[in-house]
């Protein structure tokens, strides 16, 4: 089974990236006009080049469940997080993550992800969103957080809960099964 959420970029996540890149160009041409082109200049504009490319490959593109699997799927890595390991899944609202600052993540570029600090409950989370609204929480076994936005949050949800479900009875099955022999 493969099903695939895809994530939509928010109007406001589109303008403050295209506000960003605008402001990194003119700072790119206003250092370059000002030091005719010399060493800063160039370091300036390496460094801001290379900064944006690194936030675009890490840009998050689909949600895909393939298997027992939940893959987020960005431009270059792919984060994949086993159905059987998820303690819960639940929609959360988006004043709840007011409290977060990014620690090795980027807030606004085409999207939020990364790795990001949750003040009130502190605690590390994982964010990939493209838009600041429809909030998943996804929680592991192991007390990882990862908090991903998507339209279709809810059957995003069931979905998952119905796999869940499904490996549950196998398991039942299976367990069933060895005890007769």
């Amino acid at each position: 089974m493969q099903k695939n959420f895809k994530y939509h970029v928010g109007r406001y996540t589109l303008i403050f990236s295209l506000i960003l890149i605008i402001l990194c160009v003119v700072g790119v041409w206003l250092l370059y006009d000002l030091y005719t082109g010399g060493f800063i200049s160039a370091w300036f504009a390496s460094v801001v080049v290379a900064l944006i490319l690194l936030m675009v490959l890490s840009v998050p593109r689909r949600i895909s469940i393939i298997g027992n699997a939940i893959e987020i799927q960005c431009v270059s890595d792919i984060t994949e997080i086993q159905i059987d390991e998820i303690e819960y899944i639940r929609l959360i609202p988006r004043k709840r993550l007011s409290w977060i600052i990014p620690i090795f993540g980027v807030m606004g570029f085409f999207g939020y992800y990364g790795k990001f600090f949750d003040v009130k409950r502190f605690r590390i989370v994982t964010l990939y969103a493209s838009e600041w609204s429809n909030f998943v929480d996804i929680r592991t076994y192991n007390g990882s957080h990862t908090y991903i936005s998507c339209r279709e949050a809810e059957a995003l949800i069931d979905t998952i809960k119905q796999i869940q479900q499904q490996i549950a009875q196998q398991s039942e099955e299976a367990s069933a099964e060895a005890s007769m022999d």
